[in-house]
């Protein structure tokens, strides 16, 4: 499998304020850090332009920034990092199908189907729960139909 790597420094002089502002776009995008100021993702033209304009960020900061396309050699260390993405993903996918059922309006049905859709985009590696979750939800959306109708 190929992979995104992006290696960054961030200033020294700057505020602390960069450091968080890079640590939670790392965090949206549910990077594999490798070590610090080392991270990957699965390569695919999402992810690298994902990485560009991340890696431009950081350089309009003062800071420095380059990305790689690479490839794990140990099998062992690439089935970690694929757990990893498959772990993150699925832990959220499960908290959402355990809260549909909390679900008493439609506002909220439809905040929880935004939630999928933020969560699925971090899906890299097409976790198959997706489908609970969109099942889950659909269901939940034909029950307050059925409601509407009575």
């Amino acid at each position: 499998m190929k992979w995104i790597m992006l290696i960054y420094k961030l200033p020294k002089s700057k505020t602390s304020a960069n450091k968080v502002s890079v640590w939670r776009k790392l965090k949206r995008l549910n990077v594999y850090p490798l070590q610090d100021s080392v991270c990957i993702l699965p390569y695919s033209e999402r992810t690298v332009e994902n990485f560009e304009w991340l890696s431009e960020e950081i350089k309009e900061m003062g800071g420095e920034a380059t990305l790689w396309e690479t490839a794990c050699l140990s099998n062992y260390e690439e089935e970690r990092i694929n757990e990893y993405f498959l772990n993150q993903t699925n832990k959220q996918y499960l908290e959402i199908i355990n809260a549909v059922n909390d679900v008493v309006n439609v506002k909220q049905l439809q905040s929880m189907w935004s939630l999928m859709n933020r969560v699925k985009a971090q899906d890299y590696l097409k976790s198959p729960l997706w489908i609970e979750v969109k099942g889950a939800l659909q269901r939940k959306a034909q029950e307050f139909s059925r409601k509407g109708d009575e």
